[in-house]
């Protein structure tokens, strides 16, 4: 099978710097604004990010990897690239693909089902910032808790936010995602760094470093690995076929190594640089780190308040905050749609309306009732994008061709044939093993007192 060997008429990414933004933006979300800073300080500060670094390095990358070679050899969404490149194993192989497939498409629609809806909170926080929407007389507190409150308020941003989503899928993949994320990406890097710049003037920013960069292995448990694990690969999109997906628009000469530890240091730069200053604007008011997920919309908007310039400051973080979300959303939803464009002749723009339409209708029941919100976000991150990577990892080691597997690894010289042995051993006796570890620490059976 040519490498690549894509149906005549499937879309490619314009350009290599479009790819990488498009799968960073992926791969950059709420969890590295929202999630990465407090579970950091929660678990300890800068041993928690060394081993996340590590981390990275053994699930992260060979699961990127699988995941995009995948994609680029098959040419086909993730049901249908699961398939083809494991058609030679017979029953077996069809029903572990399709498995891991559905679950991808099952994972990225209930994903941004309620992903949405904390979209749309960044949105109405955004206007907040702006004095549009006033902030409540107990602060951001009692703000959060009218908008989280109230069903009509949460699934009229929901709506907002799906919208936004649903107009740059439905104009293509060079045209709709590639434009708008080789947008969205440097804008979020540059909102990221002037508010680094702020928080260097302002103070706090010392701590901040220090407490990011200097590691005390005394304040890190077991759990806290275990978090730093599961986050590695949470946080690069892996598991729900986005790559896969995005592997399948890359014309067969790409570099995917390459390009798949650019997405990755990227990835992880915002994440640092996010939790860089955040904690500097925290330590800077005098308060500890590890508020919880209400850091972002509780605790920071009120010290916003009181910063000098704060308003400044707010307006700029939950734009980046809205970027992050929206470039994550893109991707969720082109998993999808890329099943019924792909298995089913669906076009693209009523695919995208009526597929988001229906993400959209199962969103409300999230904004509607947090019982439905956290049963899913339990089910999805807790069960259901492990036990997809684990498979996808699976199968890139057991079950695909020689040929396709080491097919990422032939432009990289003379390391080339190490490299592919690294990864193969890697990918068959190392990451499933530390996936599995993640899936048993979420379901409780293993524990740490």
């Amino acid at each position: 099978m040519p490498d690549g060997s894509h149906g005549s008429g499937r879309s490619h990414w314009g350009s290599r710097f479009g790819f990488i933004l498009a799968a960073s933006g992926s791969a950059v979300g709420l969890g590295n604004i929202w999630k990465f800073p407090y579970i950091t300080g929660e678990y300890g500060g800068g041993a928690f990010v060394l081993v996340y670094l590590g981390c990275v390095l053994l699930v992260g990358l060979p699961l990127m990897y699988s995941e995009l070679i995948i994609g680029r050899r098959a040419g086909k969404d993730v049901l249908g690239a699961m398939r083809k490149l494991t058609s030679h194993c017979g029953d077996m192989g069809k029903d572990l693909s399709g498995f891991a497939g559905m679950m991808g498409i099952a994972s990225g629609f209930l994903i941004l089902s309620f992903y949405s809806v904390v979209g749309g909170w960044a949105i109405h926080f955004f206007w907040v910032s702006l004095d549009l929407i006033p902030m409540a007389q107990g602060g951001a507190d009692e703000t959060f808790g009218a908008l989280a409150g109230s069903w009509k308020v949460s699934t009229l941003w929901h709506t907002v936010f799906m919208a936004l989503v649903i107009s740059v899928v439905a104009r293509g993949v060079h045209d709709g995602i590639e434009r708008v994320c080789s947008r969205l990406m440097p804008a979020l890097i540059g909102i990221l760094l002037i508010l680094l710049v702020y928080v260097g003037f302002t103070g706090g920013l010392g701590a901040s470093l220090a407490f990011l960069f200097r590691p005390d292995f005394s304040k890190l448990s077991g759990e806290g690995a275990l978090e730093a694990l599961g986050h590695a690969f949470f946080t690069l999109s892996l598991g729900m076929g986005a790559m896969v997906t995005y592997g399948s628009y890359l014309k067969s000469d790409t570099f995917v190594v390459r390009d798949g530890v650019w997405i990755a240091a990227l990835d992880t730069i915002i994440a640092l640089l996010a939790g860089t200053v955040i904690f500097a604007v925290v330590f800077a008011a005098g308060m500890e780190p590890g508020a919880g997920p209400g850091l972002v919309f509780v605790t920071l908007p009120d010290l916003f308040a009181q910063m000098p310039g704060g308003q400044a400051v707010g307006i700029g973080f939950f734009l980046l905050l809205i970027f992050a979300a929206w470039s994550s959303a893109i991707s969720l939803l082109e998993v999808v749609l890329a099943y019924f464009v792909d298995e089913h002749g669906l076009s693209r723009g009523r695919g995208a309306l009526l597929i988001g339409g229906a993400i959209w209708l199962i969103g409300v029941g999230s904004a509607v009732w947090s019982q439905v919100f956290d049963f899913l976000d339990g089910l999805t991150t807790n069960y259901m994008l492990p036990l997809g990577g684990m498979i996808i990892a699976i199968a890139a080691g057991w079950l695909i061709k020689p040929e396709d597997r080491v097919a990422g690894f032939t432009r990289t010289g003379g390391a080339g044939a190490f490299l592919a042995t690294a990864w193969l051993v890697v990918i068959r006796f190392v990451t499933p093993v530390l996936v599995l570890a993640v899936i048993l620490y979420k379901m409780e059976i293993i524990r740490f007192e």
